[in-house]
């Protein structure tokens, strides 16, 4: 039986997680449904402490730090479909609730979703049901009680995750059902109104291909700006590097061995790093590291560190440490900087896509099948 397999196959993506990290490496995951709520740990000698849930809260899939402020905590139950704010003390030692939104509002989240906060703008990808997105209170963390956008419908096929490039401008990573089919659509937000800008697709993508439901799906995007300059990075299998502000051809980044493909990405502006973790063609995970101090848009590779026996979900970087969540895990591990350069590295822009099952291939109504599963 042909959905048996299908959902057996599924299981084995469920509950991953994801990490974000303060500018001063205080990192914080969500461990998703088999392992609760909130991870915080202030570095790699400290032990994880695990934080509690708020009421009818039954579990964490997301999260993100105010890069304006990032003593506030955002994190998304995909679950439960509530978004709520957090405190960090000023110890760091724990997490303090603020507020939680989206009872009753019903905003969509289905089969894959993200989240993002920056300067007062939280917003929810919300899979194939549209974007939503809440204003808050950039000093206090307090997040209004009724979204300025709901389950906004941008004619794609789905968003599975969302960074915000700034409070009015949002990179949404999006399923097109085009030619390339997958890529990231870039929008404004001004108020309750939503404009499509431009979009930066993928070529050679992976598509379905290494998922994690419900908040891991491998088409992240990562920022760096200096100056006025911004550059962003999107890990989809292929790595590249854009303008997210002008209609420019993506820049392809070279890769330390044949067969990597890139599921997450993040960046260091402190150390003027970016970060990408991956999956070889033999499953095994990859953490590639590139400076990006001479050419953002042709950044060099320094480093290619080997993830034993482990399957990585998120990377984020900050201060002075790279972490790293991976599947099965509910603990956060740490590399620390900076990194000296490996000379040895071999680059190559010859690249044979992991190969995994594709789901897409499968079954057409992949997402819908999804969503009835969770």
């Amino acid at each position: 039986n042909i959905f048996f397999i299908l959902y057996v196959g599924l299981l084995s993506h469920i509950n991953a997680q994801n990490v974000a990290v303060t500018s001063f490496g205080i990192a914080v995951a969500a461990v998703g449904s088999r392992g609760g709520g909130l991870v915080l740990q202030q570095n790699e000698s400290i032990a994880p402490v695990a934080q509690f849930l708020p009421d009818d809260v039954l579990s964490f899939e997301d999260v993100s730090f105010d890069a304006g402020n990032d003593s506030l905590v955002f994190a998304l139950s995909i679950v439960s479909q509530r978004a709520c704010s957090f405190l960090l003390s000023t110890d760091n030692e724990a997490l303090t609730l603020i507020n939680c939104v989206g009872e009753g509002d019903n905003f969509s989240v289905r089969p894959f979703c993200g989240v993002s906060a920056l300067d007062g703008t939280l917003i929810i990808s919300g899979g194939t049901g549209g974007m939503t997105i809440y204003q808050y209170d950039s000093a206090s963390g307090l997040i209004s009680d009724t979204p300025s956008v709901f389950n906004l419908d941008s004619r794609v096929v789905g968003h599975p995750d969302v960074l915000l490039l700034d409070a009015n401008l949002a990179a949404l990573s999006t399923d097109f059902n085009g030619v390339p089919r997958f890529g990231t659509q870039i929008v404004s937000i001004e108020g309750a109104s939503v404009n499509f800008v431009r979009d930066f697709r993928v070529q050679d993508s992976l598509g379905f291909n290494s998922n994690i439901s419900p908040a891991n799906f491998p088409l992240v995007n990562a920022v760096y700006k200096e100056g006025s300059k911004a550059y962003m990075y999107t890990a989809n299998g292929p790595m590249q590097v854009q303008n997210p502000r002008s209609d420019d051809t993506p820049n392809l980044l070279c890769w330390a061995s044949d067969g990597f493909s890139a599921v997450t990405v993040s960046v260091n502006t402190e150390n003027k790093i970016a970060v990408f973790g991956g999956l070889s063609s033999s499953g095994a995970s990859t953490v590639l590291v590139y400076d990006l101090s001479v050419d953002p848009r042709n950044p060099s590779l320094i480093s290619s560190i080997p993830l034993v026996d482990q399957r990585i979900t998120s990377i984020a970087s900050g201060g002075n440490l790279i972490a790293y969540t991976t599947q099965g895990s509910s603990t956060i591990s740490y590399v620390l900087l900076p990194i000296e350069a490996t000379s040895s590295i071999m680059c190559t822009l010859s690249r044979s896509s992991y190969v995994g099952v594709d789901w897409c291939t499968l079954i057409p109504l992949f997402w819908s099948f999804c969503a009835l599963l969770m």
